[in-house]
């Protein structure tokens, strides 16, 4: 492709654009990981992607829109690392399964402590923080698993009742304790990948004897 043709179709402006992006988002997370969301400015991001402020605040307005964007890049990295089948390929119970199961190993994650304990620590000294976080934190599979729900009960596969709470009651049971013991430093509640896989099993059975209407 010729250069005149090459700028005519745009895609080398875009694909730079793109890798702008992904390196400036990449410092941010470093600078976020490293320093804390307060110590963190949007000069020093800037200082350290090596572009303009002007450049930075075009495609991020504020510090919260940056951080934003850097979560929503963090839930997406760690749950297409983790394979879920997808939604119309597989009944909606074992589907449901495998996005609980998900979550827990992203939970699991060190990234995800590492940034949680960033909203924690200063969500009340910097508000912005936390519903900068709230917008995608677990979105990834709380929208999931409520679909899923929504499905079994079209399927007959579920009691009637809010879809969210349903999907909200497995994920608790599934992700509570691991959760509680990532973020008080207590490290994660399971000897191995073997005894994760049996929590997962057992908080299943409890929730399918509570939710699958009994047989006619």
């Amino acid at each position: 492709m010729s250069e005149t043709a090459a700028k005519r179709t745009g895609r080398p402006a875009k694909q730079a654009a793109m890798a702008l992006g992904d390196h400036v988002l990449a410092v941010a997370d470093a600078l976020f990981v490293q320093n804390g969301y307060g110590a963190t400015s949007m000069a020093a991001v800037a200082l350290r992607a090596r572009v303009g402020k002007q450049t930075l605040y075009r495609r991020f307005p504020d510090k919260a829109a940056l951080f934003r964007e850097v979560v929503r890049r963090r839930i997406d990295d760690m749950f297409a690392a983790v394979p879920v089948p997808p939604a119309s390929a597989v009944d909606p119970l074992i589907e449901l399964k495998a996005i609980a199961s998900a979550a827990l190993d992203f939970v699991l994650a060190p990234d995800f402590a590492r940034l949680y304990r960033i909203v924690i620590a200063e969500a009340l000294i910097f508000p912005e923080l936390g519903g900068a976080a709230a917008d995608k934190w677990g979105s990834a599979s709380v929208g999931r698993s409520i679909a899923a729900v929504a499905r079994a009960q079209a399927n007959g596969q579920c009691r009637p009742g809010d879809p969210q709470q349903i999907a909200m009651a497995l994920l608790w049971g599934i992700l509570g304790q691991a959760f509680h013991d990532v973020m008080t430093g207590a490290g994660t509640p399971f000897a191995d990948n073997t005894a994760k896989a049996a929590h997962v099993d057992q908080v299943w059975a409890l929730f399918l004897a509570g939710v699958v209407p009994p047989r006619a």
